[in-house]
């Protein structure tokens, strides 16, 4: 198991980014299995347009990456793990993700379906999403489900929705192939260029359900959006983590009004 990150714990008054990923294959019973999740986490008074602009978001993260095929079982019960530190955290945080529910759903059924006893608090997160719409203030935000803003095209996938709110989400990681693909190639290759571009996109998704909910605070029409490169924040933040951040590459997604003019 892969493990980078300087998260130890959830500090309370923040906001907390969640996304999980999975290889495919709904022609049989479980075939989704999970191979990686980041938990990200900002200071809810840590944001702003000024700073999200220059690129100056200070997060924290912690992320498991899966080397083998067999390690997924793993990766449940650390999610489990990660789920009670969270779960404590949401009387004054809120757990931010895109469709969540399916990466919960996919921990806990795989889980399930291979009697790993460590699922309560994957259990109770998904009760949680359930009735997060019960809750006052807000504990859980489904990007995907839960804004609703009057510029957003028709399309409810994150990139569009990143797209609709001017938020520069570009990434080049998948090079024009399907995520299943490239990790079942990690597994039998353990080519390391691929863990670090499925890695940093991982992590790019749970900042940006992080940021989609606070712009979504912060916004009320189309008038008010402004254009801001996340990839910034993720250069800033990675580049001693991932050779990938700091390729050459990767800093074409930084040229407009970024570190590399």
């Amino acid at each position: 198991m892969k493990k980078k990150g300087n998260l130890s714990d959830i500090v309370g008054n923040c906001l907390i980014g969640f996304d999980a990923e999975w290889t495919k294959n709904y022609k049989i019973t479980n075939g989704n299995v999970p191979f990686c999740f980041s938990v990200i986490t900002v200071g809810d008074q840590e944001l702003s347009f000024s700073k999200l602009n220059k690129g100056n978001i200070k997060f924290k993260y912690i992320q498991y990456y899966c080397e083998n095929r067999e390690d997924f079982k793993e990766l449940v019960m650390l999610a489990d793990f990660w789920f009670e530190k969270i779960l404590k955290a949401l009387d004054n945080s809120v757990l931010c993700g895109h469709q969540v529910s399916s990466d919960f759903s996919v921990l806990y059924n795989i889980g399930s379906a291979n009697a790993i006893d460590s699922l309560i608090h994957i259990e109770r997160m998904r009760q949680e999403w359930r009735k997060r719409k019960e809750n006052n203030p807000v504990h859980i935000m489904d990007t995907r489900y839960d804004i609703v803003q009057t510029f957003l095209g028709k399309s409810r996938r994150l990139v569009d929705m990143c797209n609709d709110f001017e938020l520069d989400v570009t990434q080049p990681e998948l090079k024009k192939s399907s995520m299943t693909k490239l990790q079942n190639i990690f597994f039998e290759t353990k080519d390391e260029d691929i863990y670090e571009r499925i890695s940093v996109m991982n992590l790019r998704h749970s900042l940006c359900a992080i940021v989609l909910y606070w712009l979504n605070r912060k916004i009320n029409n189309a008038e008010q959006r402004k254009p801001i490169n996340i990839n910034k924040s993720v250069y800033n933040c990675l580049k001693s983590d991932f050779n990938w951040v700091a390729s050459k590459e990767f800093s074409v997604l930084l040229k407009e009004g970024g570190l590399y003019d």
